[in-house]
């Protein structure tokens, strides 16, 4: 049985949406899930899709991505919010509020932003998303206020690589800024892709649990062999689209599938 534990990431934008995907993820499997906190800061806003014409003049549906309209942050009871989502999800969270500099929909201030992660660690969260770029005073202070009780996910998110070194390099030089260390590569291809996996194939000897994958084709094979890797955590979706590969992720049941198949587990 492999020891990789499976996270599906929420991808409601209300209480009840997130409650609602926490129990199918639950059902599906998964070990623990991602809250996703920074969501609850935008209303998505669906946008019909296009009918065009194609080069031969034939009806062509185009897909549009949805509009997050802001809300104003004084709209969401932190506390509230925070407790309601512990009474309604039954297995680990990993509590994350990513910026907008973070591609995130947080757009309050920094001290903002730390004072809801703060709010989550003093509820007790399992996990807890710190990324290792913030201002390192503010992150000392939330390190320091997890304790024993709750554990730290530390995160980087950067462009791709040029090669499976400098990942490492991210990987060691972080070491110690939390007890899993998440390096996720935005805009990756097939060949930057490989360095992750490398990178990932080098570190599963070490004694650093990490979790490495990359947002873009190829993305995915670091998931998709997580347990092969060692890694200490693999990241999965809900989603069901046919474009996933393209983007680096994995739905749950297939990754499920796909490690039955491979032996995995």
């Amino acid at each position: 049985m492999t020891e990789t534990r499976i996270c599906v990431t929420l991808r409601g934008h209300t209480i009840a949406d997130m409650i609602r995907d926490a129990s199918r993820a639950t059902a599906a499997g998964a070990d623990l899930v991602e809250v996703r906190f920074d969501n609850l800061f935008v209303n998505r806003i669906e946008v019909p899709p296009l009918v065009i014409k194609d080069r031969n003049g034939e009806d062509v549906v185009e897909n549009q991505p949805p509009i997050m309209e802001p809300r104003p942050i004084e709209e969401i009871d932190v506390p509230a919010s925070i407790e309601a989502l512990k009474d309604g999800i039954q297995i680990p969270v990993i509590f994350t509020c990513r910026s907008q500099d973070e591609s995130g929909h947080f757009s309050g201030s920094e001290a903002e932003r730390v004072a809801v992660l703060a709010a989550a660690i003093e509820s007790g969260v399992t996990w807890v998303d710190i990324e290792v770029t913030m201002d390192p005073k503010l992150r000392k202070g939330l390190v320091e206020n997890c304790g024993d009780q709750t554990s730290i996910i530390a995160s980087l998110h950067q462009p791709s690589v040029a090669s499976s070194d400098e990942i490492i390099e991210h990987v060691t030089a972080n070491a110690d800024a939390g007890a899993i260390i998440k390096c996720c590569y935005t805009r990756v291809d097939h060949a930057t892709s490989l360095h992750i996996f490398e990178a990932a194939h080098k570190l599963s000897g070490g004694d650093i649990e990490v979790a490495l994958m990359g947002n873009g084709p190829g993305g995915d094979w670091t998931r998709l062999h997580a347990p092969l890797l060692k890694q200490s955590l693999v990241y999965t979706t809900l989603d069901r689209d046919y474009a996933l590969f393209q983007r680096g992720l994995v739905n749950i049941n297939d990754l499920r599938t796909a490690w039955r198949l491979l032996e995995y587990e």
